[in-house]
C-alpha cells in the first residue's frame, strides 16, 4: 500500500471479535421477541433508509455509487458504550432512552449484514443482484448457523465441565475468554462472516450466564470482573489503533503532497444525512420536536463503526480505504462532540446523582462507624485491635499516607499473627461487617436508594469473601 502503514486485518479482527462477543453478552435474547417491532424499526429499517439516503447524498460529490453506499452503511450503526458515555449525568426522557438502548444493542448486527452486501457490490464492480444475494446469504446465513452451533457446543462443554469438576476455575475462565476467538476462526475458515457468528454466540451466552450463576459463584463473579476489564481494554485498544492510523494517513498524505480534503465533506455529509433521517423517524414515531432531536443526536458512533471499517479493507483500494477511514473517523467524532454540546442546553442535569454522591459518602462514614463501634465493645489484644481498626478505616479511605507506610513497615519487620491471633482478627472483622450490614438493613427501610445500598452490600460481602478465603495469604 502506497502511503499507508502495513496493516493486518486478521490481527485487528481478533481484537474486534471478542469485543462484540462480550458486548452481546449483556443483551437478553428474549428482548428480540418482546420488542421485535421496535428492533425492526430502529435496527433494520432505520439502518437501511439511512444507508440509502447517505449513499445517494455522497454520490452527488462524484463518488462511485457502490462506494458511496458502502460509506453510508458504515456510518449507520450506533454504539451502546459511546451512547452511554455521552448521556451520562443527564436526564433523558424514558421513551428516547429505551429506544436508543435497544437500537444500539441490535443495529450492529444489521449493520454488519448491510456492510457485507455493500462490500461485495464494491468488490464485484457491479450490483449483480443474484450473485450479491447469494454471497450475502452464504456469508450472513452461514455466520448465524456457525455462531449458534459453536455456541451450543461451547455452552454444553462448559456446563459439563462445571458439573464434573467444581474446582475447574482456571479452565472455565480460559474457555470463556477463548470462545470468541474459536468461533471467529472457525467461521472465517469456512468462508462465512465471523463477526455475525460471534454476535449470535454472544446472545446465546447471556442465557447460559443467567441460569448458571450459582453453580460456581466465585467463577461467575470473576467472569463479570474480567468481562468489564476486557471490554474496556478492547474498546480503548480499538480507538488507539484508529488514532495511530489516522495520524499516519494524514502524515503520509502531507509527505506526498496529497491535500485532498474531500473526506471532510463526505464525513460531514454522512453525519448530517443520518441526523436528518433519525429526526424524521422521530417525528414519524410521534416523539415530538424535542424528542426527535434527542433521538437524532443520541445515535452516537463508536467502536462498532471502526470494526465495520476494518472488515472491508480487502474489498477496496488503498486510496479508497484511506478516504473511508478518515470520513468515518470524522462521523464518530461529530456524533460524540455535537450531542455533548447540544444536550447541555436541551437536557437537565441529573442532580440526584450529585446528591447521591454526597449521600453515599455520608452512608459510608456511618456504616464504618457502626463497624468500629462493634469492635470497641469486644476484647482484643492491642496489636490485633490496631490491625482491625486500620482495615475498617480503609473502607472509608481515612487512613493517611503515613498510616499506610507505618503499617507496611510493621508488616515487613514483624512476624505475622499466629493461628490463634489470625482467628481472633478474622472473628473481629466478621463481627464488624455484620454490624455494618445491620446498619444498611435499617437504612434501606428509610431511604429509597437501593442502587448504592446494594453496592455497599456487595463491598462488604466481597470483603468477607477475601477474609474467609482458605487460600488467603494476607
Amino acid at each position: 500500500m502506497v502511503g499507508f502503514p502495513p496493516f493486518h486485518k486478521e490481527i485487528f479482527m481478533y481484537i474486534v471479535a471478542p469485543l462484540i462477543y462480550f458486548e452481546r453478552q449483556s443483551t437478553r435474547i428474549n428482548l428480540i421477541g418482546k420488542r421485535l417491532r421496535q428492533i425492526l424499526e430502529t435496527a433494520v429499517l432505520l439502518v437501511i433508509v439511512g444507508t440509502v439516503f447517505a449513499g445517494f447524498s455522497v454520490s452527488l460529490l462524484g463518488i462511485l455509487l457502490a462506494l458511496a453506499f458502502l460509506m453510508g452503511a458504515l456510518s449507520t450503526p450506533t454504539d451502546a458504550t459511546a451512547t452511554e458515555s455521552v448521556l451520562e449525568g443527564l436526564i433523558v426522557p424514558e421513551r428516547q432512552e429505551n429506544i436508543l438502548k435497544m437500537e444500539s444493542l441490535f443495529n450492529d448486527a444489521s449493520g454488519i449484514i448491510l456492510v457485507t452486501a455493500m462490500a461485495l457490490w464494491v468488490k464485484n464492480g457491479q450490483f449483480n443482484y443474484q450473485q450479491t444475494f447469494f454471497d450475502f446469504l452464504r456469508s450472513a446465513g452461514g455466520g448465524i448457523i456457525i455462531g449458534i452451533m459453536a455456541a451450543l457446543v461451547m455452552i454444553s462443554f462448559r456446563q459439563f465441565l462445571g458439573r464434573i469438576n467444581h474446582d475447574a476455575y482456571n479452565a472455565q475462565i480460559l474457555l470463556f475468554v477463548s470462545t470468541p476467538f474459536f468461533i471467529y476462526f472457525i467461521a472465517e475458515e469456512l468462508k462465512v462472516s465471523g463477526i455475525i457468528a460471534v454476535v449470535c454466540a454472544g446472545l446465546m451466552q447471556n442465557s447460559e450466564s443467567v441460569r448458571s450463576r450459582f453453580i460456581t459463584p466465585r467463577q461467575f463473579h470473576n467472569g463479570l470482573v474480567l468481562l468489564r476489564l476486557l471490554r474496556e481494554l478492547l474498546n480503548n485498544t480499538i480507538f488507539v489503533i484508529l488514532g495511530l492510523l489516522v495520524v499516519r494517513i494524514i502524515r503520509d498524505d502531507l509527505i506526498i503532497g496529497n491535500t485532498n480534503s474531500q473526506w471532510i465533506v463526505i464525513g460531514i455529509l454522512l453525519y448530517i444525512t443520518n441526523l436528518l433521517v433519525r429526526y424524521l423517524y422521530g417525528l414519524f414515531s410521534k416523539m415530538g420536536n424535542k424528542g426527535s432531536i434527542i433521538f437524532a443526536l443520541g445515535g452516537v458512533r463508536g467502536a462498532v463503526t471502526l470494526a465495520l471499517v476494518y472488515m472491508i479493507i480487502n474489498n477496496v483500494s488503498s486510496a479508497q480505504f484511506d478516504m473511508i477511514v478518515l470520513a468515518e473517523m470524522l462521523v464518530i467524532i461529530l456524533s460524540m462532540v455535537v450531542p455533548s454540546i447540544v444536550f447541555r442546553f436541551i437536557l437537565n442535569y441529573d442532580m440526584s446523582r450529585r446528591e447521591a454522591g454526597k449521600q453515599v459518602q455520608r452512608l459510608r462514614q456511618e456504616m464504618v462507624k457502626e463497624g468500629l463501634k462493634a469492635v470497641e465493645k469486644i476484647y482484643l489484644p492491642e496489636k490485633i485491635r490496631e490491625s482491625v481498626v486500620y482495615d475498617l478505616r480503609d473502607q472509608k479511605s481515612t487512613n493517611s499516607f503515613a498510616d499506610f507506610w507505618h503499617q507496611w513497615a510493621k508488616a515487613s519487620r514483624y512476624p505475622e499473627f499466629n493461628e490463634q491471633e489470625k482467628e481472633l482478627e478474622q472473628r473481629a472483622l466478621l463481627w464488624a461487617f455484620q454490624a455494618e450490614r445491620q446498619y444498611l438493613d435499617m437504612v434501606s427501610q428509610k431511604e429509597n436508594r437501593r442502587d448504592y445500598l446494594f453496592e455497599f452490600y456487595n463491598e462488604i460481602l466481597l470483603a468477607e469473601s477475601i477474609l474467609l478465603n482458605t487460600e488467603n495469604e494476607y
